[in-house]
């Protein structure tokens, strides 16, 4: 049975409201434009390939970035730019350095599933595993695909720094980007460390805050602050005062995507999200919502919860056990409830931004659509 909030969430996606229909429009517009760059790109690296194996893992890589996803990050740059006045002369350029977002999303996806021994990814298999199917049979290396796809990441990297400089904007654009963009990688890298050493846990106990921290960190920071001080960088607009309009507006924001990541990640379909939905907690992930179920059982709920939480191995039965002690909690409901007043908090954040109305109109239905995004 689903909860209130997961309920909520199905219907907006059904339904959407206006606001939400113009992101889609937005996202529709922009989404293949993305895509046509990221393509183009790898098909020029495929072609300049000195040795067959790198044609061969370039196609890889290519067919991993394109699979079918959200776009949030590479979508919230272009909108910045568009929104605080960035001209149409230069769009070309600014979609390449956006498609630069996209394919370092794919770098830390690829990492994110060698560290939680994920198996599938965007409705396919995680990488590490393709590259396990493609090179076994010729070395005795049982780790050949973890090996392969941690060092092909790297080439990611590389990858979306050579879209950025191939771009023709003026130096101090690009080195106004590229200053935002090694501070948001070198914070969610720090988020990524903290989630590792937080992750299969020993103990669960109340008033732990790893699961917000983790959640700013790896997802508020990274999927929507540093995207919008990118684009209003590129566009010229950047300042202090800006700065501090966009934190006030992009914080909550991606804390509510993060909450309901975490959400969708028990209680999600897994057509829907492209991976299991019983993922995090087989993995022992400290999410918002294993946090919620802490801190409202009692003492024996929670030492029961916390004795399967943090069994090594955990089977159906013991899935099924907690799902039912997150809702009978109220776990459930409260982290639905946090989703939706972070996302009031966001929207009243909105209209302090310095934008035109076009732009903060794709905002606010980014508000309106994190509920209904998959």
């Amino acid at each position: 049975m689903r909860s209130a909030a997961v309920q909520t969430m199905k219907e907006t996606e059904k339904n959407p409201t206006p606001q939400i229909r113009r992101f889609n429009r937005f996202a529709e517009k922009y989404s293949p434009r993305i895509d046509l760059s990221i393509e183009k790109y790898f098909t020029g690296k495929k072609k300049d390939a000195e040795h067959a194996f790198m044609a061969e893992i370039r196609g890889d890589l290519a067919e991993y970035c394109l699979r079918p996803g959200k776009r949030v990050r590479p979508l919230v740059l272009i909108a910045a730019y568009l929104g605080y006045g960035g001209g149409p002369s230069r769009l070309k350029e600014v979609v390449a350095i956006a498609s630069s977002l996209e394919i370092m999303h794919s770098f830390l996806l690829i990492q994110d599933d060698i560290i939680d021994r994920s198996s599938v990814r965007r409705g396919g298999e995680a990488f590490h595993l393709l590259m396990r199917r493609r090179f076994t049979g010729i070395t005795r290396n049982q780790g050949i695909g973890s090996d392969v796809a941690l060092v092909a990441a790297d080439v990611l990297f590389c990858d979306a720094l050579q879209l950025v400089l191939g771009a023709k904007m003026e130096r101090t654009a690009k080195e106004s980007f590229l200053r935002l963009f090694a501070r948001t990688y070198e914070r969610t890298a720090w988020g990524q460390i903290l989630d590792i050493i937080n992750t299969m846990p020993l103990a669960l106990r109340s008033g732990d805050t790893a699961a917000r921290e983790i959640g700013m960190m790896k997802t508020a920071y990274y999927t929507v602050y540093y995207p919008l001080l990118m684009g209003c960088a590129l566009a010229g607009a950047d300042g202090a005062r800006e700065r501090r309009a966009i934190g006030r507006f992009a914080l909550p924001l991606g804390h509510a995507f993060q909450v309901r990541d975490d959400i969708l990640g028990v209680f999600g379909d897994r057509v829907e999200m492209g991976k299991s939905a019983d993922s995090d907690l087989l993995e022992g992930k400290k999410t918002v919502l294993v946090q919620n179920t802490v801190e409202r059982l009692d003492a024996a709920g929670r030492k029961r919860f916390e004795a399967l939480f943090t069994k090594k191995t955990k089977t159906k039965t013991d899935l099924r056990r907690m799902r039912t002690m997150m809702r009978k909690s109220g776990a459930l409901d409260a982290s639905g409830d946090l989703h939706r007043r972070l996302i009031d908090e966001a929207v009243r954040a909105a209209p302090a931004l310095a934008m035109n109305g076009e732009g903060r109109d794709v905002l606010l239905g980014l508000c309106a659509a994190i509920g209904a995004l998959n």
